[in-house]
């Protein structure tokens, strides 16, 4: 993972030995403030939450395919990884075209053209709140994860450690004089 587009944090994972999961968690919290933010309907608040939610995704797009790989192995790493990424649009057929869908035709008024229509902040705010909460979920689950694959990290960690001061024998080469 790198983050270093982001204030040149790419070095944190390595340095900090921080499990990956934790950076999972950590973008779901944030996530979880920008639907907050976007279902406070203050001027700018749309822009601003969206922006955080985008970024969110795309650190958890880039932490979850690395985490597959240290978790699972890379033996069955293309069906694991597409098993991962069919979140994406199951996601946003769930979310987005039944909850969303289904929660703004209940807001909706009728029209005189028989259509059905919405203005106004009241009409997603239930729907941001809901992702609010999916995204706290996931953080909870994030968090067990990371629990559970403590010792996986730190063996992951100490390896590297070790792998990086090393000398190998085999390419010293003896002096003769």
């Amino acid at each position: 993972m790198r983050l270093a587009i982001v204030g040149g944090l790419g070095f944190m994972p390595m340095k900090a030995a921080t499990p990956r999961p934790i950076w999972n968690a950590a973008s779901q919290v944030l996530m979880a403030v920008g639907y907050i933010v976007m279902a406070l309907a203050l001027p700018g608040s749309l822009y601003i939450g969206s922006i955080v939610v985008g970024v969110c995704y795309g650190v958890r797009l880039a932490v979850t395919v690395p985490t597959a790989s240290e978790l699972f192995g890379l033996k069955y790493y293309g069906l694991i990884y597409n098993i991962l990424i069919l979140n994406l649009p199951l996601g946003s057929f769930l979310f987005s075209g039944l909850l969303a869908g289904f929660l703004y035709d209940a807001e909706a008024t009728k029209t005189a053209g028989g259509g059905n229509t919405c203005v106004g902040a009241h009409c997603y705010r239930l729907v941001f709140l809901i992702m609010s909460l999916a995204c706290v979920v996931g953080f909870g689950m994030d968090v067990l994860l990371a629990v559970r694959t403590k010792t996986l990290y730190s063996k992951i960690h100490s390896s590297k450690k070790s792998k990086k001061f090393a000398v190998d024998p085999k390419v010293i080469k003896p002096v003769r004089s």
